[in-house]
């Protein structure tokens, strides 16, 4: 779809944005998506085009069979521009899960590269044997990146690996990428910088994982103690209901209850969940 998109409209991406979204180009480089910023614009202006094809297809039809409201047709810029910006921070989703996992499975990582150091193993070697393991996920995508580009296209690999530090969606990862090419350079020793690294990256783990146990502690108190305050209204909408007919505002009591029951706890539990989701430390 991507190169049929930039077959389309290749020369407009390149002419109208080429200084542009310079932050965008970095972005999809970071989500390693493996195109280019001119053909991801493509696409964008395609899937648009396919809109407001789609679109004005229907009303037309509509208007001619059921003289539907030209108004309707303020509809269509609300959908391009809802689109618009999905697409525009699509690579940003992609980016921050990218960085997640990585920073996820980055101690463990750590370790399998000091072991491989210990051994004499060479940089190029290190990142190879990740690159062909698929336990360290997104890390085993950017070790591949890596070897590709020193491998395939004959660079040195210090350069790669400096390059990768600033390309990387985790500045953990790209911290620890400086680290070793300033660790080559200079001579020092790759396994003691390594296992270094290892030590710090487990101990800032373990203190993130003991945030994440005092954080749901007050999490959970918050939402018990919301549920139990509905619960109460609840009851207490009930007891009114028994000895009352009169409305809260536009609403009767049984409004009142149907939307606490069946909107404002299912809402919040769901806001919850997604909230834990957000903030729990990836395995």
């Amino acid at each position: 779809m991507y190169g049929f998109a930039f077959m389309l409209f290749g020369g407009i991406a390149k002419k109208i944005f080429k200084n542009s979204f310079k932050g965008l180009k970095k972005t999809i480089k970071s989500a390693n998506m493996k195109i280019s910023i001119y053909e991801y614009i493509s696409m964008i202006l395609f899937t648009l085009f396919l809109i407001t094809v789609f679109f004005l297809g229907i009303f037309f039809a509509l208007y001619y069979y059921f003289h539907l409201n030209v108004l309707f047709l303020i509809i269509l810029p609300i959908i391009l521009l809802i689109t618009l910006i999905i697409l525009y921070l699509y690579p940003g989703f992609v980016t921050s899960n990218r960085r997640r996992d990585i920073e996820s499975k980055l101690a463990y990582s750590i370790t399998y590269m000091t072991a491989m150091a210990e051994a004499g193993v060479a940089p190029i070697s290190i990142f190879e044997n990740i690159a062909k393991s698929p336990l360290y996920g997104e890390i085993t995508e950017e070790a591949k990146n890596i070897v590709t580009e020193s491998k395939i296209f004959g660079k040195d690999i210090v350069t790669v690996l400096a390059d990768y530090s600033f390309i990387t969606p985790s500045k953990k990862f790209g911290d620890l990428l400086q680290g070793i090419v300033a660790t080559i350079r200079s001579g020092g020793d790759l396994n003691v910088y390594l296992r270094n690294k290892a030590d710090g990256i487990m101990f800032d783990y373990r203190e993130i994982r003991k945030e994440f146990t005092d954080t749901l502690g007050i999490y959970s108190e918050i939402f018990i103690s919301f549920i139990f305050l509905i619960l109460l209204l609840i009851v207490t909408i009930s007891i009114f209901k028994l000895f009352s007919a009169q409305k809260i505002g536009p609403f009767t009591f049984d409004d009142v209850l149907n939307i606490l029951t069946y909107i404002v706890v299912p809402g919040f539990s769901i806001l919850f969940i997604l909230l834990l989701d957000a903030i729990y430390p990836e395995e």
